[in-house]
């Protein structure tokens, strides 16, 4: 809607209505598929074809059925939809080259044992657009990444619609939305390309809301609603069951690396100067709950050319969140020279296990808030002629 009027609240932007299909004295129902998949696109332009062709398949699909329970009294619609599309996602990383067989860092290539057995896991991709050093540890090699990323999705909604009379209708629907996300946030913000070090998103929303409308004579009309809704989503890192002490690194470094448990295990954030990053990015794990419930009551009244509606909205909204920034640590190698003067690379000094600096956040970042919401409203809609009609009104929120 644009230009609307007093009754939809506080809010100065766009305001959207959703209408959910009621069920009717006969049976129908629906049902549809939308898909699209890799046998049907061309190859991402930095997927070479030396190189599997990044996948991509979306299918989403769904159903409805909606009837009676009783003839001309009672009905229901049901809906479901789901969607399932797992993709990969093409980047072109920078990535150390070393002494491996396929060129990439070698546990061998490395002094300190916690950094071997870092390498060990193969974080980095081999080069396959570049290595201009066969062989030899550089930072300069590039290869084409693809990272494993999904969305799956399911939801469905119930409704009922009981018709007492002609004057009295109570409605009653649940919304219920369950989905998973899984990418590389660095595609948007500092973060890990790599595949691996993807941000893993849980997101869950429910919907209550009830409808009572009650028909004054022929010119008078009064809705209450009462609704609930609760939105919860979290950003984890993918090897968040990943633990700093299988290869060592608490010891090498904080031993509060290790004591994050489950909200901030996951390999903490390297940098290394050249290269892609280690780790997913740096907002993760976070997680944030938002529960809303509200009431409204309209009253609407025509007079003559005048549609005068007035009513008031009660609100109450609840958000529960954490935000464990930084929890994982971070640590960068970007070299350094010593006492002596010798100079050594931040590959040099990754190998060595020099740290030229790190931090790690600690605390409680836990936050519970809430807030009411209070509005009453007047307003009128007059015909002033065939050609002109006139909106005005009044708003008042706390």
């Amino acid at each position: 809607l644009s230009n609307f009027q007093p009754e939809y609240g506080r809010s100065a932007g766009a305001i959207v209505n959703i209408v959910t299909k009621s069920g009717a004295n006969t049976l129908h129902g629906s049902a549809g598929e939308y898909f699209r998949n890799s046998a049907l696109d061309a190859r991402n332009y930095f997927n070479p074809s030396s190189q599997p062709k990044a996948p991509f398949h979306n299918n989403q699909y769904g159903a409805s059925l909606g009837g009676r329970i009783v003839k001309d009294k009672t009905f229901f619609y049901l809906d479901y939809e789901g969607q399932q599309e797992p993709v990969g996602v093409v980047t072109v990383a920078s990535v150390p080259t070393g002494t491996a067989a396929d060129g990439s860092l070698s546990p061998s290539d490395a002094s300190n044992a916690v950094i071997a057995g870092l390498l060990a896991r193969h974080p980095w991709p081999a080069p396959s657009l570049s290595n201009p050093n066969p062989g030899a540890v550089s930072t300069s090699g590039l290869a084409s990444v693809v990272s494993p990323s999904f969305n799956r999705l399911t939801s469905f909604i119930a409704k009922i619609d009981q018709n007492f009379n002609a004057s009295n209708i109570l409605t009653g629907r649940y919304f219920f939305g369950d989905s998973v996300q899984s990418f590389p946030l660095a595609l948007t913000a500092t973060g890990g390309q790599l595949p691996g070090f993807n941000t893993f998103t849980p997101t869950r929303v429910q919907l209550v809301s009830l409808s009572y409308t009650h028909t004054l004579g022929s010119n008078k009309v009064n809705e209450l609603r009462v609704g609930w809704n609760r939105f919860a989503e979290g950003f984890f890192p993918a090897d968040q069951n990943f633990q700093p002490s299988s290869v060592g690194l608490c010891a090498a470094t904080s031993t509060s690396l290790c004591n994050g448990g489950a909200f901030d295990s996951g390999l903490p954030i390297i940098l290394l100067s050249g290269v892609s990053q280690l780790g997913a990015t740096s907002s993760v794990p976070r997680h944030r709950v938002d529960s809303n419930n509200q009431l409204i009551d309209n009253f609407s009244w025509k007079i003559n050319k005048h549609d005068v509606k007035f009513g008031f909205d009660f609100h109450r909204t609840s958000v529960q969140q954490y935000f464990d920034k930084y929890f994982r640590g971070r640590l960068k190698f970007n070299g350094h020279t010593d006492l002596l003067g010798n100079s050594f690379t931040g590959i040099q000094d990754f190998l060595s296990g020099y740290v030229d600096s790190g931090f790690q956040y600690f605390g409680d970042s836990t936050r519970h808030t809430f807030e009411n919401n209070f509005g009453f409203y007047v307003q009128d809609s007059v015909r002033a002629t065939s050609r002109l009609t006139i909106n005005y009104g009044l708003r008042w929120d706390y």
